[in-house]
This record gives structure tokens, sequence and C-alpha cells, in this order.
């Protein structure tokens, strides 16, 4: 294992270290986290000055068994030697490999790049993040028994992976990477509660609530409307079963924060029985949230997709038709629709009236049969790949599917007389 460190040209002072149960004593924070953790090498990344004043008598207090790598580093004055010293610290480590830091000393900027620059380690090259050491010699000061403590700040690299989930669904709608980051808490919590039954029936309303929030992304993903609005209607629930256990746990704040957000964006999308042959023209208004949901996202493949089915679900409901998801239903309906398009198309381009042989009493047809060949045309563009001798434009692809869901919502979500 390596240790990464900073050292600075402050006037460092004895004290005795203490973490967990262990003590040190020592002038350098490193050397009590060398002694704590025990690395096969430690790593200095340090400016010229520290290295000519204060090194010499850092690299004489070290344990024999242990190497050392001098690294010297700009100042960090500017925005480029940040990134300068950001480089220097990947260089040193090897993806996969199990490293610690130790960021209690240096210049000021340098204890907080070094808990950046650890978070991305972990999560970019897959580093097996030890410990992250911090002595809070202001705090031994205070309390005044001549002890410094020594903080693990591992554990609050926890925000950051917070701010990334929060930013990907802010950004996508996908809650999947917030519901990882609930499930650990739940085991934390869980084994915390190990003979309580009380406690670990509450932590596992964690585990539930992570599982609706990732039934809902996956459903909104693989394009699965019904199982979508099911598991958005039940999330109210679940996020008020959870509550208890979500204040137990500190590092589960960051989600506490984001919960009328998540709320807000997936409870107008639940459905308790969204295929119920009375409630079909909810269900309906739901799927076009969902198509809108998916718009507003520029989720574009999704939404047109979805379009397309809705365009088939609503001239079923209005023939009242209410096996909706019966593929025999479907195949017929689409085949009738396809056809009343064709006439209706060749109508249009003749400049004669239009007589629907199937389709008579539906309120909106020509409208709804030009939206037909709209969506289809686009859909099959998109899904076929562009596989065709003048595929559209990503652009043109995009406004051309936002002209279609503006017709779309022109459709009227009434029963037929």
């Amino acid at each position: 294992m390596k240790l990464l460190t900073f050292l600075g040209i402050a006037k460092y002072r004895e004290t005795i270290y203490k973490w967990e149960d262990r003590t040190y004593p020592s002038r350098f924070s490193p050397l009590a986290s060398c002694a704590f953790l025990e690395p096969e090498e430690i790593i200095v990344f340090l400016t010229a000055d520290a290295e000519r004043e204060v090194f010499p008598e850092f690299a004489r207090e070290l344990p024999e068994n242990v190497r050392v790598r001098p690294v010297p580093v700009p100042l960090g004055a500017t925005e480029a030697e940040l990134w300068q010293i950001f480089d220097l610290i990947a260089e040193c480590v090897e993806p996969k490999e199990e490293v610690a830091f130790d960021i209690t000393n240096g210049l000021r900027s340098f204890p907080l790049l070094g808990l950046l620059a650890a978070a991305f380690l972990r999560s970019g090259l897959n580093v097996h993040l030890k410990a992250v050491l911090y002595g809070a010699f202001d705090v031994g000061s205070a309390m005044g028994n001549g002890e410094t403590p020594m903080f693990d700040l591992t554990p609050m690299l926890t925000l950051l992976e917070w701010s990334a989930a929060a930013d990907r669904f802010n950004r996508t709608g996908d809650s999947r990477y917030l519901a990882s980051l609930i499930a650990a808490q739940r085991t934390v919590l869980g084994k915390a509660a190990q003979g309580d039954p009380a406690l670990q029936n509450e932590a596992g309303q964690l585990g539930n609530l992570a599982g609706a929030l990732t039934s809902i992304s996956q459903s909104l993903q693989l394009i699965r409307p019904v199982g979508t609005m099911k598991s958005a209607e039940g999330l109210a629930e679940r996020v008020e079963k959870a509550r208890p256990a979500l204040a137990r746990s500190a590092a589960a704040q960051p989600f506490v924060m984001l919960l009328n957000s998540i709320q807000d964006t997936y409870n107008p999308l639940g459905m308790q029985d969204p295929l119920d042959e009375d409630d079909l023209w909810e269900s309906l208004r739901k799927q076009r949230e969902i198509i809108h949901w998916y718009a507003d996202r520029e989720q574009w493949v999704p939404a047109v997709t979805l379009a397309r089915e809705w365009v088939v679900n609503w001239f079923m409901t209005h023939l009242k038709l209410k096996e909706i998801t019966s593929s025999e239903d479907r195949t017929r309906i689409e085949q009738v629709i396809n056809t009343e398009a064709k006439q209706y198309l060749a109508a249009c381009q003749r400049k004669t009236d239009f007589n629907s042989l199937f389709l008579r009493g539906i309120p909106s047809l020509p409208e709804a049969l030009d939206l037909w060949g709209r969506l289809g045309n686009v859909r099959n563009d998109i899904n076929h790949a562009g596989m065709r001798p003048d595929p559209g434009q990503p652009m043109a692809l995009i406004d051309t599917i936002r002209r279609n869901l503006e017709l779309l919502d022109q459709l009227p979500l009434e029963a037929s007389s």
C-alpha cells in the first residue's frame, strides 16, 4: 500500500496523534499515519522550500522499512499549477492499487486538492482507498489534553458521490445511482442494528426505497410505461416508511435534501392500475406525461417510441377495445390505422374528401392519421439506425419529434360520442 501526503514549511509542533485506539507522538502527521496504516511506500508532495527545509528532518524519522519518494510540486499559485499538482498525484498511482492519503500538512490548497484527487482516483481508476487521514491539531489544542485526533475523511467522499448521483438525476431523471447509495446506507444501518429486529426492519425500508427508485428508472429506461406508473405510484409510501432510517443515517442527509425533487419528478407519472378498463383515459394522460418526461430530458428515442404506441392506445380506447396490451388486438388495429392513413394521404394528394371506412366517429381522425404517418417515419428512421438512402440529421429529427409531440397533445382525451 502507498501513503500519499504533503509537506509545507510550517513550524510543526510535537503532539500525540490519536486514531481509533492508537496513539503516536510526532511533529509530523504523516509519520503517525505510517504507524497506523503501515504502508510499504510513502510519497511526499512538497514544494522546493519544503524539500530543502523540512523534508530532511521528516525523512530521518521515518521507519527504515518504509520507502520514501519526494515529488516536487509547484506552489499552486495558478489554476494551471493546481492541475499540474493533480497530474503529479495521479501519475503516482496505478489503477486498482491500494492507497491512503494523509492530507494534514502542506499549503492550504493541498489538503483540499488531496481530498478531491482521492475521490477521483477511487471512482476514475478504481483505486482502493484505505483511508484519508486528517490530523485536527486545532481540535486537540482546544481540548487541552495534548492529543491531536485524526479523522478518516473517507466517508465524506460519499458527499461527492451524492453530488454526482444528484447531477445525473437532475439531468436525466435516472435515480439508479441515488438508489445504490441508499442501498449502501441500508447495509451500514443493518449491520449496526444486529440483534435489534425493530431497527433491522427500519433499515430494511431503505432497501425497499432503493428498490422502488431502481424499478422506476429501469422501467423508464426500457420504455415500460405500465411498470413506470405502478412503481411511481408506490414511491410516496416507501419514502414515508424509510424516513426513520433516513433520519438515523447521517450519510444519507444529502438524499433527504433531494426527496422533494425526486417526488416532484416521479409522482406525476404514478398510477395504481394503468390497465384498469374503467380508467384507460387517465392511463393515456399519464402515458402522455411520460412521453413529455422523456422529451424534457432529451431522451428522444423513448419519447418517439412511446408516442407511436400511445397513438395505438388512443385509437383502441376510442374504439372501446379494453385490452390494450393484447398483441392480437394491437396488430389488427395497427393494420386498420395503416390502411386508413394511406387512404387519407391519397385523398390529400388528390385534394379530395377523405371518407373513413373503419374509424368513423373517432374525433380528430384526420389529425390522428396524419400524426400516425409522421411518427412512423421518424420512429423508423431512428430505430433502424438511419439505414436508409436519406436518413434524417439529428437536429432535424429532434425538431420533428418536438412538432409531433405538439400534434399529439392536440388529440382529445375523451370518450367518443
